[in-house]
């Protein structure tokens, strides 16, 4: 019986008020939750500059183990590997 007088209550107040405040209601939750994603995105795209931005020079060594790969070495030690 309550649940049935809130919800006509509800019914009628949102026919007093129209559908302009429900509507600026649903556009601040949508501008509220594009400025979170804005954020949420930003800080994602700043971690993985971080990771992957380009730190100077590096060694044919260091290029290879990035992508997963080892050089080869020279048989018999031609004495320029490490």
């Amino acid at each position: 019986m309550l649940a049935k007088l809130l919800l006509e209550l509800n019914v009628s107040f949102r026919l007093i008020i129209g559908e302009r405040y429900c509507r600026a209601q649903q556009e601040a939750r949508h501008a509220s939750l594009t400025y979170l994603c804005l954020l949420v995105s930003t800080r994602n795209h700043l971690a993985l500059h971080n990771l992957y931005h380009g730190k100077g020079e590096r060694s044919p060594e260091e290029v290879a183990g990035l992508v997963g790969l080892r050089l080869p070495t020279q048989p018999g030690g031609k004495g320029w590997e490490k």
